[in-house]
């Protein structure tokens, strides 16, 4: 078959699913199946963004649960549907990372909360994956405090497990690390890397959690990884300068505090940023990866509290980074989480417009190229 059969058939099937998408509409009131249906009819690419706006306006309706302490059967009751819908949507994720195949950039997969998983033809590396609003310190089924019952299913861990060669967490957070997906991987001898405060809670395989060797470049399989060592601290507090805020050391409770490792990583040549929350200076570490090969293309979490000794007022200075947005719909903050709607209004719509910036809601892929970054470098 030559290059001008193919392209023909590309371009079939691009006025196909143009023309089914078509069909299929749009609001910002629709019901979950509705929801599913618009999610697959226009997946996250530019040409779609009134309808983008849409989906993440109305999805946000229908995520307004917090599981907690002493919630209510009521909202016990609302949050099943949420729940068999986020099901299904990781179902469809899995089926996706599962069948696609990578032979340049970078396949972004988003599933709860913080976690992105990326493949490259070289492997596959999930990051900040947690599959829900558990304690983490066993698997769901014995730790679902709140009796939510909302993680995955057995079968979805295990089949993700087999798809991931690497792991990287920042920090020891239900919604930032994930028991299953550490223990199954360290069984199969995979790198998981993490802090080292991880090792006192997953004492069951700690000697096979891997510390990185902070300030140096890493190579671990198919990602490439240079780190700081940094902390969020359960406290703090403004300095007076501005939105500046420090941390404040919690002596009477340590281990509410927080190791928090900061990520340069690189993957198919493309560089990324992410470091959970931290309450440590990291500007240096940043200069000194970028010194290293590491100027960051796409930002995820920086998430500190420092005003202008911040890294988001430092890469300020360079040329705009592609960004990933995180952390919406953790279900055990106020309301069901961070909205998704707003991902797509105002400002970041602007971003949108302008191909810096990519929402992905649960189950979705977007593909991250060099054209994509281009303005970043």
């Amino acid at each position: 078959m030559n290059d001008i059969t193919l392209r023909s058939i590309a371009l079939l099937v691009s006025a196909v699913s143009l023309c089914h998408a078509q069909t299929v509409p749009v609001s910002d009131s629709m019901t979950l199946d509705e929801i599913g249906r618009a999610m697959e009819a226009y997946p996250p690419r530019w040409e779609f963004g009134d309808q983008r706006a849409a989906i993440t306006a109305s999805l946000d309706k229908h995520i307004t649960v917090q599981i907690q302490k002493g919630w209510t059967i009521l909202s016990k009751r609302q949050l099943k549907p949420v729940h068999e819908f986020y099901l299904k949507r990781m179902d469809i994720g899995l089926d996706k990372l599962e069948r696609t195949r990578v032979t340049s950039g970078v396949h972004a997969f988003k599933f709860y909360s913080s976690s992105y998983v990326f493949k490259t033809a070289q492997g596959t590396v999930a990051v900040e994956f947690s599959q829900g609003p558990i304690n983490n310190g066993g698997e769901p089924e014995t730790r679902d405090e709140y009796g939510s019952g909302f993680y995955w299913r057995p079968d979805q861990r295990e089949r993700l497990a087999k798809l991931v060669d690497v792991y990287l967490i920042t920090h020891r957070h239900h919604d930032h690390s994930d028991y299953s997906l550490a223990r199954s991987m360290t069984a199969a001898g995979k790198p998981m890397i993490c802090p080292a405060q991880l090792k006192t809670i997953w004492k069951d395989f700690a000697d096979k959690l891997t510390v990185p060797e902070y300030g140096k470049v890493q190579k671990l399989g198919p990602v490439e990884i240079f780190t700081m060592l940094g902390s969020q601290m359960s406290r703090n507090e403004p300095t007076g300068i501005g939105t500046e805020r420090r941390g404040v050391p919690n002596p009477e409770n340590p281990e509410r505090d927080s190791e928090t490792i900061c990520y340069l990583f690189k993957l198919a040549g493309i560089t990324f940023i992410t470091c959970g929350e931290n309450h440590v200076p990291a500007v240096e570490w940043l200069k000194q990866g970028i010194a290293q090969g590491f100027k960051p293309n796409v930002c995820m979490s920086l998430g500190q509290f420092q005003g202008d000794r911040a890294m988001s007022a430092a890469l300020k200075t360079m040329k705009p980074l592609f960004r990933l947005p995180l952390h919406e719909y953790e279900m055990m903050h106020g309301g069901g989480g961070n909205r998704t709607g707003p991902l797509m209004q105002g400002r970041n719509r602007a971003a949108f417009d302008k191909h810096q910036v990519m929402p992905l809601l649960w189950g979705e892929d977007f593909l991250i190229t060099d054209d994509a970054v281009a303005f970043t470098r």
